[in-house]
């Protein structure tokens, strides 16, 4: 009779199995998924990733140049991606309500980064900071996960804060430099979605949760290889082409000089007609003075009966009848 195989070991070898099947089952599907692109997109998150790669192209080029127009996109990204996130983290809302609230508080925080510059100056800074901690994050992977979760997370917030303070000692440099990196990211997600159904994005948002993140195609590295050339070469032309001869804080010092001059211009005509009207007062006061005392220098000289006609004439009640009466005789 043959040898026998325990239960244990028949179990033990079925479970090994299951897993290899299992393994061979993943590596042909993510051969499959690598194999083509897959053109099964969404209306809206297309748009919306068209819309991105627009506003990645200003950020890129221009971010410096139009300022205050990024520090107002960089503040709705801001709110609206954090609010975003949360709600759907917690499933509060419907995916409606989520999107409606996240807009909302997005041009609530543009707004704010706008008007108040260095709210702007700040976050810009931390957004900058946040995308070079993904960047490390994403190399990091390759080699080693994190044990704890919040590594990652403290390690997003921890550069995000030390970059978002630095930016408003070096305003202008970290500018450049932050609205360059975070437009190549801008465009690096829009070409990841329309090539691989944002793999790459998904990837990097595990690796800032500190969950496993799925393996990556080989095109998905070319990919993200296209964000650093988009950072050198944008930070190039911004630096020699669409900033020079461009300072904001030259910007805010002319405009408050401007203001203060036209304050002062107008506090200075004020002042010129206030004198003008003072003297024209003081010359009339005394026009009247010196005419009164002249007037009664001549009386005295004439006769009395000159005099009690010129007193008649001179007196205000008399003038006053005089002119009366002259108004009730033109009356028909």
């Amino acid at each position: 009779m043959g040898d026998t195989v325990p239960s244990s070991d028949l179990g033990v070898h079925s479970f090994s199995i299951s897993t290899s099947t299992v393994n061979v089952t993943t590596n042909e599907n993510f051969q499959l998924q690598c194999d083509y692109i897959n053109t099964n997109y969404s209306i809206v998150a297309a748009i919306l990733c068209i819309a991105c790669f627009i506003f990645g192209v200003l950020y890129t080029f221009f971010g410096y140049r139009f300022l205050k127009a990024v520090m107002f996109i960089t503040g709705f990204i801001f709110g609206s991606v954090i609010l975003y996130t949360v709600c759907y983290e917690k499933k509060l809302l419907p995916p409606e309500g989520n999107i409606g609230v996240a807009v909302g508080a997005g041009i609530l925080c543009g707004l704010f980064a706008m008007l108040v510059q260095y709210v702007g100056l700040f976050l810009t800074g931390f957004h900058f900071g946040v995308a070079v901690a993904a960047f490390i994050l994403i190399i990091v992977e390759q080699f080693v996960h994190p044990p704890v979760i919040w590594i990652p997370i403290g390690v997003v917030v921890g550069i995000g804060l030390v970059f978002g303070t630095l930016s408003l000692k070096f305003q202008k440099a970290l500018t450049i430099l932050g609205t360059s990196v975070l437009g190549g990211a801008l465009m690096v997600t829009s070409l990841d979605y329309y090539i691989e159904l944002a793999a790459l994005m998904q990837f990097v948002w595990d690796a800032i949760k500190g969950n496993i993140p799925q393996s990556l195609c080989w095109y998905s590295w070319i990919i993200l290889g296209c964000w650093p050339f988009c950072f050198i070469v944008g930070s190039l032309v911004q630096w020699r082409v669409t900033s020079m001869g461009i300072d904001h804080r030259d910007v805010l010092h002319n405009r408050k000089g401007v203001d203060l001059q036209r304050l002062r211009m107008r506090q200075r005509r004020e002042a010129q007609h206030t004198r003008y009207r003072h003297l024209y007062q003081v010359r009339r006061v005394n026009g009247d003075v010196i005419s009164q005392g002249y007037i009664q220098s001549i009386q005295h000289k004439l006769s009395p009966a000159t005099q009690s006609l010129t007193a008649m004439s001179t007196d205000p009640s008399a003038t006053e009848l005089e002119s009366a009466t002259t108004t009730l005789t033109q009356v028909p």
